[in-house]
């Protein structure tokens, strides 16, 4: 078994920043401690979970009507990919 497996590992989803970002987060928060809003940027929102609650957190997200765009497991290549995507 791999450390990481026990700790977790971290995920970066990419998602449209809109005002029901933080309700969203509120919830997330529910089922993952991780869950936190990381950046925000040129109409983005970079949210970061445990890689175990990845298809939660989408499900969530997606619920409250939030698009999102990819998931990454590094914030060097979430920036890298929010830089080619337009809003």
């Amino acid at each position: 078994m791999v450390v990481k497996d026990r700790v977790g590992r971290r995920r970066y989803i990419i998602a449209e920043d809109s005002p029901k970002v933080p309700e969203a987060l509120r919830e997330i928060r529910k089922i993952d401690d991780w869950g936190k809003l990381i950046l925000r940027d040129r109409g983005f929102a970079l949210i970061r979970c445990k890689h175990w609650n990845k298809e939660k957190v989408l499900e969530i997200l997606h619920s409250h009507g939030i698009k999102t765009y990819r998931t990454t497991g590094t914030i060097r290549k979430a920036k890298r990919i929010m830089r080619g995507l337009s809003p």
